[in-house]
């Protein structure tokens, strides 16, 4: 096991809806942000055994500086569903954050 901290980035627009979403431009009731799915998912990293072992941050692609973040360009460019997952600077997942997909690719990059 290492004794540095997995490094977990995820990468969105803190209050955009995730998902498809529909073209009606209307009010399609109570949608979750990445900002929500964001919070969840640390809520659920405090409540495990590895809680200590990551680093957890959110980043707004369109308010923070992203260009420290050359890992991340080409899948913003391809287009790939927001949010987007980095772990230890290496893009995992997107459009969405799965709580338990992501704590199992943390708990193999634990015991590496």
């Amino acid at each position: 096991m290492s004794d540095s901290k997995v490094k977990i980035e995820i990468f969105g627009v803190k209050d955009a809806p995730v998902g498809g979403g529909c073209s009606c431009e209307g009010s399609c009731g109570p949608s979750t942000t990445m900002d929500d799915l964001y919070s969840e998912f640390v809520n659920f990293i405090n409540k495990t055994k590895i809680k200590d072992q990551v680093e957890v941050k959110f980043i707004d692609v369109l308010e923070d500086d992203i260009d420290k973040y050359e890992y991340v360009h080409k899948i913003l460019d391809a287009n790939y569903g927001l949010p987007l997952t980095a772990i230890n600077n290496r893009v995992c997942f997107h459009g969405g954050i799965s709580n338990n997909m992501i704590y199992d690719k943390i708990n193999e990059e634990i015991n590496k």
